[in-house]
């Protein structure tokens, strides 16, 4: 595990007096003002919460994630040519500020730009699993990790989830002043920043703040974070901690943040691999990506929260699963679950054994059903579905998934 041991101060990250004076200062430095997040998880969220702060307090944005290029919400075609085009927006002023998603993979790959971006944010990396940390993905990520902190300005800062001890532990290595972003003030990475004068943003009686020990400011409450699911969704107040430190930062104002922060709910469409809550009639159901455990079980707790009827899962190749991990997964799953609609099985049967053999573990098994493909197990999913119940698909494909429950919604909202 990574050790924690006393971090040497480094100067508070001070807010700006406004976004235009915060934009005036990163160009007259020569960067560009162009956010990045990189991480395991959750960093579409972060960029998409950061995409509709900006334009709430009515910016021209920009974002760049593993769906392409959008320029003022609108989706560009092709990559690296539109991207072009952002840059010289932000040179001429015509785009504000821009947003890119980082992927673990490819910074390891190609590296990135020395000393480039004002602010760099990471959500996550292992979230303090050990099992977590032998992963190839896991390996890539924390090979990438210094290349990522290298990127950024020498008058930038960083924004680290300091509840990831891989993202922030003393370890670490980072030289830029840094937010960290934490669920409470006493957790240790917390504590010994707020002590040193540094700059954060924690969880205090429900609501969002951000500042130092001495002068923080509220900038929304987690009750009110639909898309949080009213704050169960704990990775989700943590999103959203990031998101409210990196703008407050910038200079935008907290009654700004509170609001778009409020208003704000997921789309499938733009974040297909996200926590995705879609209200179907009576009925909930959640998109999300097959996870390992060390990602699963926060999922499954802030499901747990949502209506006390039944909680029913489609599951299929589970490829981010790996092997020696089936069995836990299948064990959680039926757990949390009263069914478990296997899809794709022929694909890999003795992973699909293993979940079963997991699932049996739990003092009541789930039910197990055996459908062909991804949209006939969600189908058949939607169909079980009572009032109150909870379907949730760790989705193969996303994107069709999102399709078929749209239409689904709409038929039983009668639209």
């Amino acid at each position: 595990m990574i050790q924690l041991a006393h971090r040497p101060s480094v100067a508070p990250v001070r807010p700006a007096a406004s976004f235009r004076e915060w934009r005036r200062v990163v160009t007259a430095e020569g960067a560009p003002p162009v956010i990045a997040v990189a991480g395991s998880r959750g960093k579409t969220t972060v960029v998409r919460l950061l995409d509709a702060i900006f334009m709430e307090a009515g910016l021209q944005t920009a974002t760049w994630t593993d769906l392409g290029v959008e320029i003022a919400s609108q989706r560009q075609s092709g990559e690296l040519r539109p991207w072009s085009w952002v840059l010289a927006g932000l040179r001429s002023g015509e785009i504000d500020v821009a947003i890119q998603e980082l992927d673990w993979a490819m910074v390891h790959a190609v590296g990135l730009p020395s000393a480039t971006y004002p602010v760099v944010a990471i959500t996550n990396i292992c979230v303090n699993n050990d099992a977590c940390l032998i992963q190839e993905e896991t390996r890539v990520a924390m090979r990438a990790r210094g290349a990522v902190f290298a990127a950024t300005h020498p008058h930038g800062f960083l924004a680290l989830n300091a509840d990831d001890f891989a993202v922030a532990g003393d370890e670490v290595g980072y030289d830029r002043p840094a937010i960290l972003a934490g669920m409470s003030r006493d957790q240790p990475l917390m504590r010994m920043q707020l002590e040193a004068g540094g700059t954060a943003a924690w969880l205090d009686e429900g609501e969002l703040v951000f500042g130092t020990a001495l002068d923080a400011v509220p900038l929304a409450a987690a009750p009110d974070l639909r898309f949080a699911l009213s704050g169960a969704a704990a990775f989700e107040v943590q999103n959203a901690l990031l998101a409210a430190a990196i703008t407050a930062a910038c200079g935008v104002e907290p009654a700004t943040i509170r609001a778009a922060l409020t208003s704000f709910v997921t789309q499938p469409g733009l974040m297909p691999g996200s926590f995705n809550v879609v209200r179907v009639g009576d009925a909930t159901a959640v998109i999300d990506r097959p996870d390992p455990p060390w990602f699963l079980r926060p999922i499954l707790r802030a499901v747990a929260h949502l209506e006390h009827g039944r909680i029913l899962f489609v599951i299929g190749r589970m490829e981010a699963v790996p092997d020696d991990e089936m069995s836990e997964v299948g064990r959680l799953l039926g757990r949390a679950g009263e069914a478990l609609i296997v899809h794709s099985q022929e694909r890999g049967a003795t992973r699909v054994e293993l979940l079963r053999q997991g699932a049996a573990q739990n003092n009541v098994p789930p039910l197990l059903i055996y459908a062909p493909g991804e949209r006939a197990a969600v189908n058949r999913g939607l169909k079980m579905l009572r009032p109150h119940d909870t379907l949730v698909i760790l989705a193969d494909q996303p994107e069709a998934v999102a399709r078929t429950l749209a239409r689904a919604a709409a038929e039983q909202n009668g639209e």
